[in-house]
């Protein structure tokens, strides 16, 4: 391949639309939002520098023919590419690492997510159980407290029933006490 690019001379034409992506590509990875401890931002540096390198290398002529690249200038131009190509490896192997990265990172949120939807789930679910056994236990309390003031209300009647049953008696023994002492008397009242 470096023979191939030594014996192949590139238009101005070629030259300017590489270095023109060039610039795009490493405008666009600046502006990327990067990690901070990110190496991309120095490697599109480095690809940057290796691109003004090239730009140089290929606008030499130092032809004893005359406004043609020597053999030496073409070497450093396939130097210069070289060198572009190698950075670009290293970018792209960081690209492809910070992509896995981002993909673990993603498996991991949607294992934490799944597990907090389930956490939620079950809260949901115990709460639920929760209320539910609370609200009988209300309601059971509701109901004993009925049957409470059921017997209370029974308790009270009955009280209420035996103070007139004492009543009634009280107001018998009185009668018959008054009687006693009435026939007593009246028995003394005769002798």
């Amino acid at each position: 391949m470096t023979r191939l690019l030594a014996s192949h001379t590139f238009p101005k034409s070629f030259t300017l639309a590489v270095l023109l992506s060039l610039a795009t590509l490493t405008a666009a990875g600046q502006a990327a939002s990067v990690s901070p401890d990110s190496p991309l931002p120095g490697l599109l540096r480095e690809r940057a520098t290796l691109t003004g390198r090239y730009a140089e290398a290929s606008a030499q002529r130092h032809s004893l023919f005359g406004n043609k690249p020597s053999k030496k200038d073409l070497q450093e131009v396939v130097d210069a590419l070289q060198g572009i190509v190698d950075k670009d490896q290293q970018i792209v192997d960081v690209l492809n690492q910070t992509t896995q990265a981002a993909q673990t990172t993603s498996v991991r949120l949607a294992a934490t997510t799944t597990s907090l939807e389930n956490t939620g789930r079950d809260d949901r679910n115990l709460t639920a159980q929760r209320l539910s056994e609370l609200q009988n236990e209300a309601e059971n309390l509701r109901q004993r407290e009925k049957q409470q003031l059921t017997k209370m209300r029974d308790l009270e009647a009955e009280v209420a029933e035996a103070k007139q049953g004492h009543f009634v008696r009280d107001a018998l023994i009185a009668g018959l006490a008054v009687l006693s002492v009435g026939l007593l008397v009246a028995r003394r009242k005769r002798r």
